[in-house]
């Protein structure tokens, strides 16, 4: 899967790890503090926003919906968020990974699986589009 990973904290030191943690699971990542120009040029299968300090990143969210081309692009953030998930996903995100002071890889852990899950629906549906040679018309 191909993922565009930006943080919306400056600060935000925890790209890196979380870099080499999807790496590791087979996605190519580009590390990008313009997320929708990197998406623009990248065309991703994902956008993952990660957050230290709590900041929503409407902003990117709304330039994502925004544009036609990467409309219907599944947006997910995670980190330390201010809000809850559920708050989240009603403006707009498809996930969201908080993360618990109590179980700080539980964050990583959920988005992983979130991840293994899109790959898996994303080649189902490549797999069940036929090749154009393969089209039978009937009259």
């Amino acid at each position: 899967m191909k993922i565009v990973l930006s943080g919306v904290d400056t600060g935000a030191w925890s790209l890196v790890a979380l870099q080499v943690i999807l790496e590791r699971e087979g996605h190519v990542v580009r590390v990008s503090a313009d997320p929708l120009g990197a998406c623009r040029r990248e065309r991703p299968d994902c956008l993952v926003l990660s957050t230290a300090l709590g900041d929503p990143g409407l902003d990117v969210l709304r330039g994502v919906r925004a544009d036609s081309a990467l409309a219907g692009m599944p947006v997910v953030i995670g980190g330390r968020l201010r809000t809850t998930r559920e708050a989240l996903l009603a403006l707009g995100y498809d996930d969201a990974f908080p993360v618990a002071a109590t179980d700080p890889g539980g964050a990583v852990a959920a988005l992983r699986a979130y991840l293994a899950c899109q790959s898996r629906r994303s080649m189902m549906v490549a797999l069940a589009r036929p090749p154009a040679s393969h089209i039978v018309c009937r009259p």
